[in-house]
């Protein structure tokens, strides 16, 4: 006599999930909503920190930065920029961290059939993922290279969240220029980024 074989009983989620529902509820309070809030402090700091002014004071009419010209699309001209020195800071009498700045060299080569008449830059460094930021005074660019310092003085690398770490800030540059193309003057402002995380300064001044 041949016997049946027992048939499997078939799953069925709903009925598991009735059965178990203290559980699965106590495992999302436990583990799924944690992460849910850790995720969504981890996206607003690294959110609210990717935008920056360049004003030396925030005011009313202050506006904030969160887009980006990509150098190679600039209109009138091509920008150099060269890393030259990194000078870290010294704690001074008052326990205060003084006397660090970066400095980078730059110039412009005007494009073809364009003529740039005037041009100025407004430095800032700033850090992803914290408030670290430090502004330099507005220089005029030439076709000749000329030293742009930003005084920063604050030490780095920080760790403001758990697996971030802050190695270096970013160069943010407010470019003020006015050109000429085809018998027109054109007024323009451009804002670039310029990342330094995977470079290195010519010279470390001690």
């Amino acid at each position: 006599m041949i016997k049946n074989k027992p048939v499997a009983a078939e799953f069925n989620f709903w009925k598991w999930l009735h059965k178990n529902r203290i559980k699965v509820v106590t495992y999302s309070f436990l583990i799924i909503i944690p992460l849910t809030l850790l995720l969504t402090a981890y996206v607003g700091t690294y959110t609210t920190h990717r935008k920056v002014h360049f004003d030396q004071q925030v005011t009313d009419s202050t506006e904030y930065i969160s887009k980006f010209t990509d150098m190679d699309a600039i209109d009138a001209f091509e920008l150099t920029i060269d890393w030259k020195e990194l000078k870290y800071p010294v704690l001074n009498d008052e326990d205060e961290l003084t006397g660090g700045y970066y400095m980078f060299s730059m110039f412009y080569t005007a494009r073809q059939n364009y003529s740039v008449s005037s041009m100025t830059v407004t430095p800032v460094l700033k850090t992803d993922w914290t408030d670290i930021r430090s502004i330099g005074n507005p220089v005029t660019l030439t076709q000749t290279a000329r030293n742009v310092q930003i005084p920063f003085n604050y030490e780095l690398p920080v760790k403001p969240l758990w697996f971030v770490t802050v190695e270096e800030p970013i160069l943010y540059l407010k470019i003020e220029y006015t050109f000429v193309t085809a018998s027109n003057q054109i007024t323009k402002t451009v804002y670039l980024q310029y990342i330094l995380s995977d470079i290195n300064p010519d010279k470390v001044v001690v």
